[in-house]
This record gives C-alpha cells, structure tokens and sequence, in this order.
C-alpha cells in the first residue's frame, strides 16, 4: 500500500506510479523538442505539475537535450532582495546543474548593460556555447516570484523575450524553456510582455 508521503510527492519520472493524461504528454514531448520551446503547466497543488515537468526534461535529455531542474522554493527569501542577485543566484544555479563553472564576474556588468542584459549574455555567450546541443530549462513553482513584484515584472518578461529570439537568433534555437505554477498570475505585465499568453499551454486537472 501507498503510504501518505508517496501519495503527496511528486512521482519520479520513470516511477510505475506516475499516471499518464493524455494526450498531454505526447503534446508535450513533441513541443519541448522544437526549436526555442516555451510550455507551461498550471494546475492546483497536488496535481502533478512537477512530475509531468520531469517527465518532459526525461525526454528531452533521452533525445539529446542538456536539462536543469529549477525549483523557487529552494531559494531563500534574501535571493529574492533584488534583480541583480536573483539573476545572478538563477545564473549560478544553472551552471552547477549543468556541471559548468560559474564565471559570472566575466560576463556580468550591471552597472553598464543592467542585470538582465548581463544575465542574457551569460548564457547566450557562456553557457549555450558550452554545451553541445540545446538546453531545456525546467522552472517549478514560479509562484514563489509572483511574490516579489519588482523582481516578477523583469524576469518574466525576460523569458518571455528569450523564447522570442529563437525566431531570429539561431544561437537562441537551443534554449528550451518549461514553466509551472499553481496560482492564478495577478501581476500587471503586459501582454506583449507575459510568457504566459505564448507558447503551449498545459492545464491539469483532477485525475
């Protein structure tokens, strides 16, 4: 029997127990594979949004990918003290996951470009380039930034225009991005600006 603890984790990617909803996950995996992705997954507490994310980076990586589990509520409350320190703590976090070095100092410059442009430079620069093939990113309980306004109206927008620059810039086409959340999104970003209103959009629901 199913003690109390398995039935409220997350089910491992490859784990019997996961029940699969489809065609939600055969949508998925042939989504994540297309050049400068975007899918993102919202669904109540308990409805298995992040075991369907790491059965989408499962996939991706059996097909080639370089993948990052991403979880905000791993962060502490002082990474969320401004943009440039989430920026670089989200920064630093990739490059670990990847097993790359962080040399963040080499290609950040706040003060001249501002901290998203440095954030954006690292990784078209530093780590795309050093990985062969594309990078799936998974980000899990984007909630957790919906909390910090300031931070929320950059970062997402950021995204947003990363999943754009796959349509003109080829070095782009490698990222692939997958975002969860649970709650409904109440920040004022414009729409031309959200990386919720693009993309492909999962919405899970009760078994």
């Amino acid at each position: 029997s199913l003690n109390r603890f398995e039935l409220r984790s997350p089910v491992n990617s490859d784990s019997p127990l996961y029940i699969e909803r489809a065609p939600i996950e055969a949508d998925c995996y042939q989504e994540i594979l297309k050049p400068g992705a975007l899918i993102r997954i919202k669904a109540p507490e308990k409805m298995g949004k992040t075991s369907l994310l790491r059965k989408i980076l499962l996939y991706a990586g059996e097909n080639g990918s370089r993948t990052v589990y991403l979880n905000f509520r791993e962060a502490e409350g002082a990474v969320f003290s401004g943009l440039d320190k989430f920026l670089r703590w989200f920064c630093a976090n990739v490059s670990r996951e990847l097993g790359i070095q962080p040399m963040l100092d080499d290609y950040w410059a706040e003060e001249l470009y501002g901290s998203m442009i440095s954030c954006k430079t690292y990784f078209q620069d530093y780590l795309l380039r050093n990985i062969e093939g594309s990078l799936t990113l998974g980000l899990d309980n984007v909630d957790r930034v919906f909390e910090y306004l300031e931070i929320a109206q950059d970062f997402l927008p950021m995204l947003r225009s990363w999943h754009e620059e796959a349509h003109s810039q080829e070095s782009w086409q490698q990222f692939r991005l997958a975002i969860a959340h649970a709650t409904e999104i109440y920040i004022d970003i414009d729409a031309n600006q959200s990386p919720f209103n693009v993309g492909w959009p999962v919405q899970l629901t009760g078994f």
